[in-house]
């Protein structure tokens, strides 16, 4: 069973959002709204800070839903695995369980978060939606469970709820449609999490969009490889998955591409540019930027001129400047952060533009990408593209 919401499955990119809490600092003694990291991240020493605060709360009232929800991640994001420290994360989840079966045993958070930490009874996550239908955070996991058990119908029910629950942010799902715009026809897509991978399905299921391409998500498939093989064989893909590691997601993914390539030399790969990049670090010479994804190829081919057609003529990249209203929602940080890799993407077709003697559409390109680094202070890529365009 695999769990896309947990640390592992998020966009790596989503680990470098700084905070402006430093160690020992407590910004407000009231405790506040804790954020899944599919929309916030923040620093651990801020979310145990957080951590104590809805501990004291409950202590004021052990009753209250919301503070038990914000405790518990709180205390699972603020976990860190120091030095001479004996307690583990599992144990703390207990005990927090153990207090929240006494306290609020018959609510939607405690079945709820039972499902979310252990996966392993899927009545808990229809017992938390019979008390609360209206609850976002369910309809991730249901999603999670009928695509893992190719329910589709089930699963098109449940991303439609997610879409039309606005949960999650315009930009996001903008994000989606450029990287499964630019992955070509009847390929494969491989993703890293949370939000390259649910707002794509989303997409695909609800609108339609490139249902041709076939999503997996790297951990989700090393980790169930059942579903892997029905996926697979849905699309009329037959490998030897067993040959495949079972220790190793490093040496489980190259392997994987390698069988795939083999197998079916015809069928285009794609990787997310949000996927962690020691992931394919081996074979990084074997890839090429098209659009906002990477293109799999044993052989060299000209890029640049897919690159530019996919940038310029088939992706939505207006939202970049212009997105109303979505700077109101609570993952903009995490979207601005997320955004930065359309800047190697921009470098890129400016690259294009100067060797066609296009120097003034070079320069835009530039400062699109400057405005993007500039959105979230990342003085190494302002530098990079100052020097360019100067």
């Amino acid at each position: 069973m695999f769990k896309l919401h947990k640390l592992s499955f998020l966009p790596i990119l989503a680990t470098i959002i700084s905070s402006d809490f430093s160690v020992g600092q407590i910004i407000n003694a009231v405790p506040q709204e804790v954020y899944r990291y599919c929309y916030v991240v923040e620093t651990k020493e801020w979310y145990r800070n957080q951590q104590k605060l809805w501990q004291q709360k409950l202590k004021n009232n052990p009753r209250n839903e919301n503070a038990w929800y914000n405790y518990f991640f709180a205390a699972r994001y603020g976990w860190a695995d120091i030095q001479g420290q004996t307690n583990t994360r599992e144990a703390l989840m207990d005990s927090i369980f153990k207090e929240m079966s006494k306290a609020i045993p018959n609510s939607w958070v405690y079945h709820y978060i039972h499902y979310y930490n252990y996966g392993t009874d899927f009545s808990r996550l229809e017992k938390a939606y019979q008390i609360n239908p209206h609850e976002p955070d369910l309809y991730w996991e249901f999603i999670k469970e009928y695509t893992l058990t190719g329910q589709k119908a089930k699963r098109h029910e449940f991303c439609k709820k997610l879409y039309e629950s606005k949960d999650i942010s315009t930009g996001i799902y903008n994000l989606n449609f450029n990287m499964l715009n630019s992955a070509s026809e009847n390929s494969v897509l491989f993703t890293n999490g949370d939000n390259d991978t649910y707002p794509a399905w989303i997409l695909q299921d609800v609108k339609s969009i490139r249902p041709d391409i076939l999503i997996l998500t790297i951990h989700g498939i090393f980790s169930n490889r059942d579903y892997l093989k029905s996926t697979l064989l849905d699309r009329g893909i037959k490998i030897d998955i067993e040959k495949l590691s079972r220790e190793d997601v490093f040496v489980f993914f190259h392997s994987l591409m390698e069988l795939l390539h083999i197998a079916y030399p015809t069928t285009a790969i794609h990787i997310a540019r949000t996927v962690y990049p020691p992931y394919y670090e081996k074979f990084k010479d074997k890839l090429n930027l098209t659009g906002i994804v990477f293109t799999y190829s044993e052989n060299h081919f000209n890029s640049y001129e897919i690159h530019r057609d996919l940038m310029e003529q088939k992706l939505s990249l207006d939202y970049l400047a212009y997105d109303w209203y979505d700077e109101l929602h609570v993952s903009q940080q995490l979207v601005n952060q997320l955004n930065l890799i359309y800047i190697e993407p921009f470098i890129k077709l400016a690259e294009y533009h100067r060797k066609h003697d296009n120097n003034s559409v070079a320069k835009k390109w530039l400062n699109e990408a400057l405005v993007l680094a500039r959105k979230v202070n990342d003085e190494a890529a302002i530098n990079k593209i100052s020097k360019m365009i100067d």
